[in-house]
């Protein structure tokens, strides 16, 4: 390569090994921080995030916490721990998977505790219009566009409002404490409640904790073996609130008996993705990847440059233009044989030749042997091939 391509070359080279290292660095900056997760997610390291909760439950004596990014039907035992999933959207609650809920419900009835917590939410007071053709929606229509949308997407949903019960509702009181309904439990008699979202239980199973405003915001109930847990909040499991007020007796009573606390993140859209990375990693490949990719590039920079110095030949001619064919040809026969040979094979390539089926020329090979044999039985010093083959040759002039 000259020395005039080079220097652009490792020029564009070191741009762009900046160009990558810093746009890898923002990235590595942006996960540490975590809020490329969605809010109360365990990943998530800033006020919105959960990973306080998650971490602080780790570092306890006896206790294993743990993240999932599995589908929850391809988990097993999740009916001997606690299993958390934070920041559900309220709309989701009444559209679930199928499959999830199956495993929901299979855990609580195997012993586990489920826990769920909605994402705080301010919604301002329906105007009348909006409110009043809502309620002259007819029901059967909004049912069949869900069954269309179901059909549509493949998958089978599960309303949990008529499955558990319980329906999710707003008020619009805006009181700024939740007050505890049980006195004989061992909790906080009142804590900081962010959002508008209240529960209306209609089954007698559920036992309301919390109240804001005369609508419950914490409630519970037996299912199997295990329980349910529904809030309609999440700021007290948030980093903001175990760095701000912390209410241990409250997260001591969510955890429940259990060793295992899960933190799962499928709901929030964070499940695991297996592509090309990922199984390289899995079956020790990236050293092959990578010889690959070197070769590759050397195969680039061969075709662009070679990789030895051009040597530049001499152009020598192929023909000596003073011989001609003849002389090749006595040359090649003098080269390969002898003189002692030469009158045979002279007669050999003569007979083969000339006399094939010609009988008149066949008559002549006696004589055309003997004076060969004549000749070579002279002694070695006195032979004389040429004198044989011109009397050969009279021969064929006489004839």
């Amino acid at each position: 390569m000259h020395k005039g391509k080079l220097f652009p070359a490792l020029f564009l080279l070191i741009v762009t090994a900046l160009f990558v290292y810093g746009v890898t660095h923002l990235l590595i900056l942006r996960f540490e921080k975590g809020d490329a997760y969605p809010r109360y997610s365990s990943y998530r390291s800033d006020p919105l995030g959960a990973k306080a909760f998650y971490e602080g439950l780790g570092l306890l004596p006896g206790i294993e916490a743990m993240r999932n990014i599995e589908p929850l039907h391809k988990v097993s035992g999740l009916s001997e721990t606690t299993l958390f999933l934070f920041g559900l959207q309220a709309s989701r609650f009444s559209e679930m998977p199928q499959a999830s809920v199956e495993a929901l419900e299979e855990a609580a009835l195997g012993g586990g505790r489920v826990v769920f917590s909605f994402v705080p939410i301010r919604v301002l007071p329906t105007p009348p219009a909006k409110e009043k053709e809502r309620h002259q929606t007819p029901q059967e229509d909004t049912n069949q566009e869900n069954d269309e949308e179901q059909e549509l997407s493949g998958k089978a949903y599960v309303d949990l409002t008529q499955r558990w019960g319980v329906e999710v509702d707003r008020c619009e009181k805006e009181d700024a404490e939740a007050s505890l309904n049980l006195p004989e439990k061992e909790l906080p008699p009142s804590l900081p409640w962010h959002g508008a979202s209240v529960f209306e239980p209609r089954d007698p199973e559920w036992q309301v904790i919390y109240a804001r405003g005369g609508k419950p915001v914490l409630i519970e109930r037996s299912y199997g073996k295990g329980s349910i847990v529904l809030s309609s909040d999440s700021f007290f499991l948030s980093n903001e609130a175990m760095r701000s007020k912390r209410y241990p007796q409250l997260l001591s009573w969510l955890c429940g008996n259990h060793r295992k606390i899960v933190f799962d993140e499928t709901h929030l859209g964070v499940s695991r993705s297996p592509g090309i990375a990922t199984l390289l990693r899995k079956y020790g490949l990236a050293p092959f990847f990578i010889s690959l990719v070197v070769l590759f590039l050397l195969a680039m920079w061969k075709q662009a440059a070679s990789l030895v110095p051009v040597y530049e030949e001499e152009e020598r001619a192929s023909v000596d233009p003073g011989k001609d064919a003849f002389v090749g040809f006595t040359n090649l026969l003098r080269r390969n044989i002898s003189a002692d040979h030469i009158l045979p094979a002279c007669m050999e390539e003569w007979r083969r030749s000339f006399t094939h089926g010609r009988q008149s020329l066949s008559a002549l090979l006696p004589r055309i042997q003997e004076i060969i044999a004549e000749d070579r039985a002279k002694p070695k010093r006195n032979r004389n091939p040429v004198q044989a083959y011109r009397e050969i040759s009279g021969l064929g002039m006489r004839r």
